[in-house]
């Protein structure tokens, strides 16, 4: 028998889960003090039924009306005091729901905003996710942390032993020019039918080329800027979608979460991913003033700076 799926609020079809149902309804007994695993087992039997029984032709059914045989069976078998606290929990949730898409200027809520809290949300909103020239936002917190993760995948794909050499002392290939707008989302890890799964924007790849042109001048790289370019559109990369997955879900677990100019920065014209900085300041008034110019273009970009005061005369 095929797997039941089920409709999430943001569209998606995904597998459904019987746990889940228990779970909620326990967590609901639980906080009115009525936890009983006999009763328990009754009440997600009965669910289970009615949800067999309804769309037993195969339809799919949306997680509000699986919600909504729950608030059903639990007065059915006169636990009200756990309905209301089902009900509650709903509408508390609903409410959060709405918070966020008004935050995020958006109309669904979606996997990622989940796992975020409401003033972490408006965090983002104020401070990291990208806006246009009047404020809009053009980026939800997922496309953001895909963003980052696609510009940290790059120098593991740089550093493949197939095209990079860390002990060097190659022939250096000629440089090439290369219009990173002609290929901007056109190339990607996560390869399917569908196209990829992910795709790198113009400032994405004109990082990789600066980053391969580094390397190149080196004597690292075993291959030139066609060849390595022809190696990213046969997909000879594409084991680096589980890295990008890896960095990915590092951040959206909240388990670490890169420096702000990183969230700021990463796939943008800017892309400083460094927050700290050393100046170095000669003992003479142009190098104190230049360090000044240089401590406000990066305190302009999101960065810090440290200063070396030991050459000035006491």
């Amino acid at each position: 028998m095929e797997k039941r799926k089920v409709v999430k609020r943001d569209g998606r079809i995904v597998d459904f889960d019987p746990a889940r149902i228990r779970n909620a309804i326990a967590k609901a007994m639980v906080s009115v003090k009525q936890y009983d695993e006999k009763t328990l087992d009754t009440v997600v039997n009965y669910v289970l039924s009615v949800l067999n029984e309804k769309f037993e032709r195969g339809e799919t059914p949306h997680v509000e009306d699986i919600q909504d045989i729950v608030e059903f069976a639990l007065m059915k078998f006169d636990l009200y005091d756990v309905a209301k606290s089902y009900i509650l929990y709903r509408k508390e949730r609903e409410r959060i729901r709405e918070e966020k898409k008004a935050l995020l200027q958006k109309s669904f809520v979606d996997e990622v905003d989940k796992e975020f809290s409401v003033n972490a949300i408006r965090l983002l909103v104020s401070r990291y996710l990208l806006k246009d020239e009047n404020g809009k936002l053009v980026e939800s917190p997922k496309q953001l942390f895909q963003r980052v993760a696609l510009a940290v995948v790059i120098p593991d794909i740089l550093y493949d032993s197939r095209v990079f050499s860390k002990d060097g002392g190659l022939p250096v290939f000629p440089r090439e020019e290369f219009n990173a707008s002609q290929y901007a989302n056109k190339l990607g890890l996560g390869k399917s039918v569908n196209g990829y799964a992910v795709t790198w924007n113009e400032h994405h790849l004109d990082r990789m080329k600066t980053l391969y042109d580094d390397l190149n001048s080196q004597g690292k790289m075993k291959v030139s800027w066609s060849e390595f370019l022809e190696m990213l559109l046969s997909g000879e990369f594409e084991k680096y979608y589980e890295n990008f997955k890896a960095y990915y879900d590092i951040m959206v677990s909240k388990k670490f979460m890169p420096n702000s100019p990183t969230l700021f920065n990463a796939g943008t014209k800017l892309g400083q991913l460094s927050a700290c900085f050393v100046l170095d300041v000669e003992d003479n008034i142009e190098s104190i003033m230049n360090a000044a110019t240089q401590a406000a273009i990066i305190f302009k970009s999101g960065g810090g700076i440290g200063i070396n005061y030991s050459k000035l005369r006491p």
